[in-house]
């Protein structure tokens, strides 16, 4: 019974095929507008989070410790790495020492500076770097093995020359050797370097080597003995167990007193900015949509008005109020289903379209400095579709025109057989 009524509902649409093609229409412009637009700002939205860094450095809170007078900032010490893993979402806790003195870097003529840190040998992998040569790893025949960054290779300068320029330094090939100033005291050693990490991280300019090596070296420059168990860390990178969770992660740090900084924050009101953008063009996406349910709606109030006494011939040969109303709310819900079905393929040509088009401007010389964000490291992926935004714009268009439909239906549903079969 129920395909019979289905077979006749798409019997009626198609025989006012101009009428129909009309009411999808807006359907379809609609639907395609809401599924653009949040395309779009999902596109967006991407390329924001991928200019900030990678997914190690969203996902990691940096604490450094206070030297203020008089600051209330928890010391970093044993205590503090307890209170820390205590608390929720937190994946990894890296406590750094730094080198104290001043840092000075020889090859031959060439000078260089950096910043170093000791470290856990087995926590250096948490941190996420990439190695651009070398390997990750402090282990090696002495004990001042170290890996670096990208910037530190490429600050060196001619100690001899009229000009500081800087000048790249293999350091891989050479042997660098590391002079520690402090006061009037100082320390020569021959590095052994592992490796050095790829750029772009917040530890470009930062030489990392083992903790206790960092601790031998500092009592040697101060002459003072110090106590492993009152050690107090410079700084602590805690990692959070994924970027969605570092936000809070960070929020519950600063909450115990501590000074974090970090992009977890950052990227969460990033998230928040793009989900508010989100909502906003998908609200005007959702005014056409309304707009088109209201064609629906006048086309199934204009069907029943044509159609008065076909539907009273139809309640007088047995069809219930039941089997009308099923009918034309069937027609009510092909009309939003072929609107839905048609914005779809309107939205992921447009999608095709508007990709290639910013993808050959990203790789010409045309500035694209219009959008808001870097689109370059994207490729063809601006505007990108989900299927779950498909699956939910398609349900929500033959939504649409289910509910433009119900007065309609219910109204043809109503019809007293005697007086429409005397409508002429």
């Amino acid at each position: 019974m129920l395909y019979e009524l289905m077979n006749l509902a798409v019997h009626n649409l198609l025989r006012a095929r101009a009428r129909l093609a009309m009411t999808a229409g807006g359907v379809m412009i609609g639907t395609a507008a809401v599924v653009l637009l949040i395309a779009l700002t999902q596109g967006l939205q991407t390329a924001a989070e991928s200019s900030i860094g990678d997914d190690a450095t969203l996902t990691q809170v940096t604490i450094t410790a206070s030297f203020r007078p008089g600051s209330t900032s928890p010391t970093l010490d044993a205590d503090a790495l307890a209170e820390l893993a205590e608390l929720d979402d937190v994946k990894s806790i890296i406590p750094m020492l730094r080198l104290d003195g001043q840092v000075q870097l020889t090859t031959g003529n060439w000078v260089g500076s950096a910043q170093i840190y000791g470290l856990e040998a087995d926590k250096l992998a948490d941190l996420g770097l990439t190695m651009s040569e070398g390997n990750l790893s402090l282990e090696g025949d002495t004990n001042y093995v170290v890996v670096m960054g990208q910037t530190v290779t490429e600050s060196f300068l001619d100690e001899d020359a009229e000009e500081y320029i800087a000048t790249t330094v293999d350091v891989m090939a050479n042997n660098i050797e590391l002079e520690v100033v402090s006061g009037d005291k100082s320390r020569d050693v021959p590095l052994e370097i592992n490796g050095v990490f790829e750029a772009g991280t917040s530890y470009d300019y930062y030489i990392f080597m083992s903790l206790t090596t960092v601790i031998d070296l500092n009592e040697r420059l101060s002459g003072e003995e110090i106590d492993l168990e009152d050690l107090e860390y410079d700084r602590v990178v805690v990692q959070a167990t994924d970027r969605t969770t570092a936000g809070d992660v960070m929020d519950a740090i600063t909450d115990l007193g501590y000074n974090a900084s970090g992009s977890g924050s950052y990227l969460s009101q990033l998230n928040s900015f793009f989900g508010t953008m989100g909502l906003m063009l998908g609200g005007v996406g959702g005014v056409a949509l309304l707009v088109a349910a209201f064609g629906v709606a006048n086309t199934m109030t204009m069907a029943i008005l044509e159609r008065t006494s076909e539907i009273g011939l139809m309640k007088a040969i047995g069809a219930t109020d039941q089997d009308v109303l099923t009918i034309f709310l069937f027609e009510a819900g092909l009309v939003g289903l072929t609107g839905g079905l048609s914005g779809l393929g309107i939205s992921y040509l447009l999608q095709y379209l508007l990709n290639q088009g910013l993808s050959d401007l990203a790789s010409s010389d045309v500035s694209i400095d219009f959008l808001p964000v870097d689109i370059s490291t994207l490729g063809d992926t601006v505007v990108s579709i989900p299927t779950e935004l498909a699956v939910v714009a398609l349900v929500l268009a033959t939504c649409i025109g289910i509910v433009a439909g119900l007065y309609p239906a219910f109204r043809a549903a109503r019809m007293i057989p005697v007086l429409a079969l005397k409508t002429d």
